[in-house]
């Protein structure tokens, strides 16, 4: 895990969160917590205090829970978003390092501040079954015949306790396309640590704590008619071309309308569901008129504002984590672009299916540039 990348994603998840009326009486800097393990408490354990602003980040201040696992700290400073500061804690337990959310606002001090841990659970020599959220391929033209993919794997663990690999084994593997060349993780900042090709396949060795956590593989093939096996429950696929491309067809998915992720960049868009057990090929189709293309922008405008938060375990930490939306430039505006559009969406109370087609399609267009970054 770099310590640096973790800051940074950090920074930018404070920058979305609301800021503190004008009106507020000061708040006293006092941030009370407890740790907990599973559903009980954990102690005896030690808490480690972070703060990261624009001109400062490292930690601050530790201190041993008490024996119902609660801890206090004394703030530096009432946090504050206009600075772009947050203050997180962490708790390590077995081996694995656990982060509270972060604070950016002195309205959460008045709430109690938790960190989740858990016990661990060994891998058998074969790995875990972990059933996959989503799995989002992104195919565009490259050098001469050859397609570009990114390949985006939502695992979901749903034990009760943090998966971790024996020595020299791994937590979780997964074939990728034959033919596939060039393979590589996307950059250290973003879904790559404790992951590595290995074989043909997708190989994690990193600890995956409940919930979910996303890695992204980038390679090349020879043509867009993929072999795809899915050996693990898989709730959706979503193979998205850009276009212009050849005639595609995939027994078992089903074509929906394009999208455009960029402007003046459209995909075709092949979606399937429940999909474990089974082989998908992408085959060559008779020629066709493209689907119409869905736009977003409208839909987007109505559910921006905020910040998302997303657990996923890095290089033998379990840290907090962003992600990000919208036309940025470079990495930390796509961080926090990514951010608006999953807290927009999670305060939406019942989200319409076009919304949140919307929501999903924009959110993995943002991804994909994020890991398309050098």
């Amino acid at each position: 895990m770099r310590r640096a990348a973790t800051l940074l994603l950090l920074a930018a998840w404070a920058a979305f969160l609301p800021s503190a009326t004008s009106g507020q009486v000061l708040a006293d800097p006092v941030l009370r917590g407890r740790t907990l393990l599973g559903d009980t408490v954990l102690a005896p354990a030690t808490v480690v205090l972070h703060r990261v602003s624009t001109e400062t980040q490292g930690e601050v201040d530790s201190v041993t829970v008490n024996r119902d696992g609660t801890f206090i700290f004394r703030l530096p400073t009432v946090p504050d978003p206009g600075r772009s500061e947050v203050y997180f804690a962490s708790v390590r337990h077995q081996g694995i390092l656990y982060f509270g959310k972060a604070v950016t606002v002195a309205v959460q001090l008045d709430s109690l501040y938790q960190i989740q841990a858990y016990d661990t659970l060994m891998a058998p020599p074969e790995g875990f079954p972990v059933p996959l959220q989503a799995r989002n391929l992104f195919l565009e033209p490259g050098d001469g015949n050859r397609w570009r993919v990114t390949d985006l794997f939502q695992l979901r663990n749903e034990e009760s306790r943090t998966l971790v690999a024996p020595e020299g084994g791994y937590v979780w593997r997964h074939p990728l396309p034959s033919g596939a060349t060039e393979v590589t993780m996307a950059d250290g900042d973003f879904g790559s640590a404790g992951a590595e090709a290995r074989g043909g396949a997708l190989v994690v060795t990193t600890p995956l704590p409940p919930g979910e956590r996303l890695f992204v593989v980038r390679y090349t093939v020879p043509d867009p008619f993929l072999d795809l096996s899915f050996p693990f429950p898989t709730d959706v696929l979503e193979v998205l071309i850009q276009e212009p491309a050849p005639p595609l067809e995939a027994p078992g998915l089903t074509a929906v309308p394009g999208v455009e992720l960029d402007p003046g960049v459209t995909f075709r868009r092949l979606v399937g569901e429940d999909l474990g057990g089974r082989e998908i090929r992408l085959v060559e189709g008779k020629e066709q008129r493209p689907p119409p293309v869905r736009w977003l922008a409208v839909i987007l405008a109505l559910v921006l504002a905020g910040v998302g938060v997303w657990a996923v375990q890095r290089g033998g930490g379990v840290e907090r984590r962003v992600a990000s939306d919208a036309p940025a430039l470079d990495r930390q505006g796509l961080i926090l672009e990514v951010a608006k559009l999953d807290e927009a969406f999670e305060a939406r109370s019942d989200p319409t299916p076009e919304e949140r087609g919307a929501y999903e399609a924009r959110r993995r267009a943002l991804l994909r540039r994020l890991t398309q970054l050098d």
